[in-house]
C-alpha cells in the first residue's frame, strides 16, 4: 500500500494538482510529504495512468473535496458546541471516560 491516508497533506496536494490539471506521474509524487517522500516511486507507479484523469473528473473531484472541507468545518462547530455543553459536567466526564469500556464488572 503507497498512501493508507486518503485525507493527509499529501494526497490532498496531489488531488488539488489534478484538479489544477497537474497529469505527470513523477510531478504529482513529488508533492508527497513526511513517510510518503519515501516512496516516490511507488506513488509515480500508482499514479500512472494519471493522463485519462479529464476535466469531468477534476470537476468532480473538485465538488467532493468541497464537500469534505464543508462537512470538516460543521464537524469542528459541533465538536466545539459540545465542548462548551459539557463544559459544566467536567467531572462527570472525567468518571466516564475513566470507566473500563471492554464490559468488564465496575465495581
Amino acid at each position: 500500500m503507497v498512501a493508507s491516508d486518503l485525507h493527509g497533506v499529501s494526497a490532498r496536494a496531489m488531488r488539488q494538482a489534478l484538479i489544477g490539471g497537474e497529469r505527470d506521474p513523477r510531478a504529482l509524487a513529488r508533492l508527497a510529504r513526511g513517510v510518503r517522500r519515501n516512496k516516490t516511486r511507488e506513488l509515480e507507479e500508482a499514479l500512472d495512468g494519471a493522463e485519462a484523469f479529464t476535466d469531468h473528473h477534476a470537476f468532480v473531484l473538485r465538488m467532493m473535496l468541497e464537500d469534505i472541507d464543508r462537512i470538516t468545518t460543521q464537524i469542528e462547530r459541533l465538536t466545539a458546541g459540545i465542548e462548551e455543553l459539557i463544559a459544566a459536567f467536567e467531572h462527570q466526564v472525567q468518571q466516564l471516560d475513566a470507566n473500563p469500556r471492554d464490559g468488564a464488572d465496575c465495581r
